[in-house]
């Protein structure tokens, strides 16, 4: 029995603290960038853009037209497809629709996408602002 304590004191002497590692402070966003295209009915669009720091990430839907109502997501690609981490239904506006953080740097995506009430085929700008 001593020796089971006095193994496990050693042992227990040889180790130090653990310490969470520090999470990075997330920057604004500083980037932008501007994608247009025509959307078809039943159709679906993928725009990459590079995140370069941790930070914001926000989505715009800036027009539409003829308008109407259009699916936005963000995520990451996948081929030659986006996977999406947050997606929405949206109309054009002056608003920021999809807002959220990048947690790590690299591509993500933004997608554009009928959401099955297209008549026929719109134009868009949509704008993604990140760091």
């Amino acid at each position: 029995m001593l020796a089971l304590v006095m193994a496990l004191a050693a042992a227990a002497s040889g180790c130090s603290d653990p310490k969470a590692p520090v999470t990075p402070t997330p920057v604004p966003a500083t980037l932008t960038d501007t994608f247009t295209g025509t959307l078809a009915v039943l159709g679906s669009n993928t725009h990459p853009f590079v995140v370069t720091q941790i930070g914001a990430i926000k989505v715009t839907v800036d027009s539409v037209s003829p308008g109407a109502a259009i699916g936005i997501g963000v995520g990451t690609p996948s081929g030659a497809n986006c996977l999406l981490l947050q997606n929405i239904t949206a109309v054009a506006g002056p608003n920021t629709q999809i807002s959220g953080t990048a947690t790590i740097s690299g591509t993500f995506c933004v997608s554009v996408y009928d959401v099955g009430n297209l008549v026929e085929s719109v134009n868009y700008t949509v704008t993604v602002n990140h760091s």
